[in-house]
């Protein structure tokens, strides 16, 4: 008798276990064993900027049969319904994650990088490609506090040349163009978290899979106002930084809305 309940109680007990823990078994009649996932939340919101939109610097063209005569510095990029996009929004104080390192790539078409801005993960290669038939550069600089130094520079003066950078160090990559297309620049947001998004043509985001807790949102985007020039470059305001403390539950989505202006 004790050795039937002890059989019945082993079948209960692996039941119980390929319920809880197991997935479609990849062969009938194997069992294979997977953790159960912790619930998580996300945090959605929208980047919007609010009254009269400004003037942006524009600038000269030296190749304008290929760029045309004049350029906008598109530092500011406001939809119809007020949602401003390529605006960074991160986790100040990020859970542990894993990065996806993917392969990110920016592209230099119409005399403009694109896309404006990107996340990609540290340790990933970024992919630079011209699609122009004329000279540009992909001249990076990285920062510390206000001061900005060459990360890299490389030369790319024919159509549909690529090349390749690896991301080594984590922070803000600013990327120029020096061969006389001084409105030309992209931002890269190199991280170790996988919590990190850039808003989209309508100023929305989410941030998803985030573990429940208290955290710090924080909203990045870069100025646009002008106070001169230097170098034959118009010179920026300093970027906007705003910050929202959010509480993340399990399968709820929480909101953090932010205003430019």
């Amino acid at each position: 008798m004790t050795y039937r309940i002890n059989q019945y109680r082993e079948v209960v007990i692996v039941a119980l276990l390929a319920i809880l823990f197991c997935g479609d078994s990849p062969s009938p009649g194997v069992l294979t064993l997977r953790p159960m996932l912790a619930p998580t939340g996300s945090i959605r919101g929208r980047v919007t900027f609010n009254g009269p939109l400004p003037q942006l610097a524009t600038a000269k063209c030296i190749t304008p049969e290929v760029c045309g005569r004049t350029h906008t510095y598109d530092r500011l990029l406001v939809g119809k319904d007020k949602g401003v996009r390529y605006s960074l929004i991160y986790l100040k104080n990020p859970p542990l994650g894993r990065t996806s390192p993917g392969q990110p790539r920016i592209t230099q078409s119409n005399c403009s990088f694109q896309p404006h801005m990107i996340v990609a993960a540290r340790g990933s290669s970024i992919i630079f490609q011209n699609d122009d038939p004329v000279l540009h550069n992909c001249h990076a600089y990285s920062f510390i506090g206000s001061d900005r130094s060459t990360a890299f520079n490389i030369a790319q003066p024919t159509k549909g040349q690529q090349s390749v950078e690896q991301l080594r160090k984590p922070g803000m990559l600013n990327i120029e163009c020096d061969a006389g297309h001084t409105w030309m620049s992209a931002w890269v947001w190199v991280t170790d978290s996988p919590f990190a998004v850039v808003s989209d043509e309508h100023g929305e985001f989410s941030l998803d899979g985030i573990p429940p807790g208290t955290y710090t949102v924080v909203m990045w985007h870069e100025g646009w106002n002008t106070s001169g020039m230097q170098d034959g470059r118009a010179v920026f305001s300093a970027p906007t930084l705003q910050e929202r403390q959010i509480v993340v539950t399990a399968g709820g989505a929480s909101n953090a809305d932010f205003l430019l202006q």
